[in-house]
């Protein structure tokens, strides 16, 4: 089986018949959501999070860029607040959005606000787990970390990669549960998961990295923030795409190509990389 198979490289998957599921995923539309969620997140963490909190605290943002936000004027624990904001509106999202969805009609509604708390709880649990692990980040404890200067640096690691990992793996599950429920869970709709999960999951990858390398700060940013962010933040979505959960009744779902979609995926990708990525300097 060729790569191009497994991720079902023609525009649409379908399936018909009395006893398995009818479901169509346009390819395209699924990166075109990736191109347009990755930078709305990505700026949702970073302004809606660390910037947010920096000015309501009184600091100074000095800078924004794609990935990072420099503050200055704040030490101690306000600084340490400003470091946990972006986390605590991944999580509050990730709750929010999940209320939407279920209540949401249309199955490209659905899966928008799928894609989107799922996402924004990986990312959240995967803060936890990166920072116990590495120490950096911005729940890092260690030179570098933003929650430098805490009690029981080695405790508060441990406790960080537990609550973490417990976590994601509950978050992966529900993820491949409520997946199932609206497409279908059986072989049929294998290619079909594959193409939603890891389709997502390569073009945020991608979409995060290209635009990563156009930081001012250097391949630090590339690597700790847009790939840990990115690749490391949302590989949930693997096992996702690889899954067979337990049977549930034949559903159909379609997402059919949506050049809206496609030209606001292009469009947000364009306008994040042409003003976020080499970042904007307020002094």
């Amino acid at each position: 089986m060729t790569i191009g198979e497994r991720l079902g490289t023609s525009s649409a998957v379908t399936e018909t018949g009395p006893n398995v599921a009818r479901v169509r995923i346009d390819l395209p539309t699924i990166v075109a959501l990736a191109m347009l969620l990755n930078p709305l997140l990505t700026m949702w963490h970073e302004i809606g999070g660390h910037a947010a909190m920096c000015a309501a605290l009184g600091g100074r943002v000095a800078a924004i860029g794609a990935f990072y936000v420099e503050c200055t004027g704040l030490t101690g624990l306000p600084d340490m607040a400003v470091a946990c904001a972006g986390v605590t509106v991944n999580l509050l999202l990730a709750i929010v959005a999940h209320a939407i969805w279920r209540g949401a009609r249309g199955d490209r509604w659905r899966l928008f606000w799928w894609l989107v708390w799922v996402s924004q709880a990986f990312v959240a649990a995967g803060y936890f787990c990166f920072s116990g692990v590495s120490g950096v980040g911005d729940l890092g404890v260690a030179r570098g970390g933003g929650l430098l200067g805490v009690p029981m640096p080695i405790a508060v690691r441990i406790g960080e990669l537990a609550l973490g990992t417990v976590a994601y793996g509950l978050l992966v599950r529900r993820a491949i549960t409520t997946l199932g429920a609206m497409i279908g869970a059986g072989d049929s709709d294998a290619r079909a998961r594959r193409r939603i999960a890891h389709g997502y999951y390569l073009a945020s990858g991608a979409v995060a990295i290209l635009v990563g390398l156009l930081n001012p700060v250097g391949m630090f940013v590339t690597i700790m923030s847009a790939a840990a962010s990115s690749f490391g933040g949302l590989a949930g979505f693997i096992p996702i795409g690889f899954a067979r959960p337990a049977a549930v009744s034949p559903a159909k779902f379609e997402i059919r190509r949506s050049w809206p979609v496609i030209i606001a995926g292009i469009g947000a990708t364009a306008l994040f990389a042409i003003l976020l990525g080499p970042s904007i300097q307020f002094e």
